[in-house]
């Protein structure tokens, strides 16, 4: 069995957000140029976070110097709590929950700050740079509606969506809601300042996580800490977060991020808040920055009312955040991840307990920046070499038909491998 496949299904019904015309936005704004053959060891991505609960408050240890992880991210309890209620405030990013192909309310799901158990499993969807939750509603939907033994869970990162300042409460694109540094390493810890507190912990973790583009990036850094940190001596098994059982990557390119996505947050950050109206701003990016007119209008869809007497507009994402994720694009040793989460104890592997996770890495088959060279370092990795199992830890797919955005260009393809995949392990 070969592990690598082209899916050439009916493309979706094209919409603004279609990355398959002559100036693809998306993949303007969230492709990836080279190869990054850092030598920075992936064991960079470990850190000493640790979530302790004491009494009703879940208290994050803050690093603000060091990235690294080098301990197990748990949720410690005193030995005499016994339920999963581990704490009443407020989870760490906003979300939202899909159920059989709905958007459910918090209320409903969500009940003294833990999830209700229903009996379904959760894979928790990240979208990209600069986008929101909501851009992957339509996957999550058709999702749940095929597997309805899922739920699914639906971030913000920080800095995007409702997970950025508030310009209320803030002063506009501000940094101040979530503390530095501004990295993958922190969006991992957010992930699981988010999770704990719902009670999705132990036997409760998500089965699945799936990240396009950036969201990819950050999925497969999660797994990674999960699959290799070390078990600590007396924990409670049902408070740690455990691996999820797959990992889904879209589109995401190894590498440094394309100059054109500097270029597109050097325009953005250039100009000042609050803008007049949607129409001046796509005026002023197409005249004065000479960006395509395509690519302006879908800036222009990530602004909110900025408040006040006067109509007046703020960006809903965070600028300074999201220019420094960008930058730590090139830090990430995304072959090597690859490799750490997918390998075993029984290749030789030193996952603590034999963790491992299943990356399925989804390729956009228009998206040019998936060269020769990308495709045969990600081929070398052990676990995409076994074609002999039936279920390979590591598989790499290719949707013909899609540009960057390939849970729009072909979310028939991208669903019938997700269907499949998730019915694997």
């Amino acid at each position: 069995m070969h592990t690598m496949h082209r899916i050439g299904h009916r493309v979706a019904a094209v919409t603004t957000c279609s990355s398959s015309s002559k100036f693809p936005l998306q993949a303007l704004l969230c492709r990836h140029s080279r190869h990054n053959y850092s030598s920075t060891s992936s064991t960079s991505g470990r850190s000493h976070a640790t979530i302790s609960l004491q009494s009703t408050i879940l208290s994050r240890q803050q690093h603000a110097i060091t990235p690294s992880f080098s301990s197990r991210h748990k949720v410690a309890t005193s030995m005499t709590t016994t339920t999963r209620h581990l704490s009443s405030q407020n989870t760490k990013l906003a979300h939202e929950w899909i159920v059989d192909g709905n958007v459910v309310p918090q209320s409903k799901m969500e009940g003294d700050g833990i999830m209700n158990d229903d009996g379904k499993e959760v894979i928790v969807f990240l979208h990209g740079l600069l986008g929101n939750a909501k851009n992957l509603r339509t996957p999550a939907k058709k999702l749940t509606q095929q597997l309805p033994h899922l739920n699914a869970l639906l971030l913000d990162i920080r800095g995007h969506g409702n997970s950025s300042s508030s310009p209320k409460t803030t002063p506009p694109s501000s940094s101040s809601s979530f503390a530095q540094p501004h990295n993958f390493q922190s969006c991992v810890q957010d992930i699981f300042d988010t999770l704990s507190p719902l009670g999705l912990t132990g036997p409760n973790s998500p089965t699945a996580i799936c990240g396009h583009s950036l969201g990819g990036r950050i999925a497969l850094q999660y797994s990674h800490f999960l699959c290799t940190a070390q078990k600590v001596s007396g924990e409670n098994e049902r408070m740690v977060i455990e691996p999820p059982k797959q990992t889904w990557v879209l589109d995401s390119v190894p590498g440094q991020a394309d100059p054109s996505v500097h270029s597109v947050l050097r325009a953005i950050s250039s100009l000042s808040t609050p803008f007049p109206s949607k129409s001046w701003l796509v005026d002023t990016l197409v005249k004065e920055h000479k960006m395509n007119k395509g690519v302006a209008m879908w800036i222009a869809t990530n602004l909110r009312d900025g408040g006040g007497d006067k109509k007046s507009f703020e960006w809903i994402f965070d600028l300074g955040i999201a220019n420094e994720l960008v930058e730590n694009f090139s830090d990430q040793n995304f072959t090597e991840m690859i490799h750490d989460v997918t390998k075993s104890k029984a290749d030789g592997g030193t996952n603590d307990n034999d963790k491992n996770s299943m990356v399925q890495l989804v390729m956009a088959g228009k998206n040019k920046f998936w060269s020769k060279e990308i495709v045969s370092e990600l081929q070398s990795i052990p676990s995409f070499q076994k074609t002999t199992s039936p279920s390979p830890l590591f598989q790499m797919h290719t949707l013909d038909k899609a540009g960057h955005w390939v849970h729009v260009d072909d979310l028939e393809g991208l669903l019938k491998l997700m269907v499949e995949g998730l019915q694997e392990r």
